[in-house]
């Protein structure tokens, strides 16, 4: 009798355990959405350059805003800062981010839920896929961003895929992983 009952309740209780993934997926990727349209609107409104912060290794994501004037980086770019970056002293090799957190849009960092990971962000700067590390997204104040996909997973193997479009800052929520070529055709 006790183990026809431990089996009734396992019956009930595994499809809830599945589908709470799947909804803790879901608010993820609509929460990330509105964070995305709030930071599009604010670095129209203000002025400043914004960017969202993805970190998969943390499994955090945030918005910061350039203090100034800013200048992407490019791998041209980066690999001058580090030849330029041999002949300073250490006390001058400390990089200073012109980037600091905007907490009006998100007051702290956000955590993904237990069980939802970043799987891979695509944008226009970097068209090989972000796996691990720090992915970043640009608000620029003329009202465009960069054109990006960030893909997000559950434990359960769902897929979510966000694509953020350049012009309207809008992001689109499909429930499956969707490849960027997809989305804005071959680059």
């Amino acid at each position: 009798m006790v183990v026809a009952l431990i089996g009734l309740i396992g019956t009930f209780a595994l499809p809830s355990v599945g589908n709470f993934f799947k909804v803790s997926l879901n608010t993820t990727a609509r929460e990330m959405a509105s964070v995305v349209r709030e930071t599009f609107n604010t670095a129209a409104m203000t002025g400043q350059v914004h960017r969202l912060v993805l970190d998969s290794k943390e499994r955090q994501y945030w918005v910061e805003v350039a203090l100034g004037e800013v200048l992407l980086d490019t791998p041209e770019s980066r690999e001058k800062d580090k030849r330029r970056s041999r002949f300073l002293r250490s006390s001058e090799k400390q990089d200073k981010s012109p980037f600091q957190p905007a907490r009006n849009i998100t007051k702290k960092k956000l955590n993904l839920p237990r069980g939802v990971d970043f799987e891979d962000v695509v944008t226009e700067r970097s068209p090989e896929p972000i796996v691990g590390g720090m992915a970043y997204i640009h608000f620029f104040p003329h009202g465009i961003t960069e054109q990006t996909v960030i893909h997000l997973k559950d434990n359960q193997d769902h897929h979510f895929t966000l694509s953020i479009a350049p012009l309207l800052g809008r992001t689109k929520l499909i429930e499956r992983y969707v490849k960027a070529e997809e989305l804005h055709g071959a680059r």
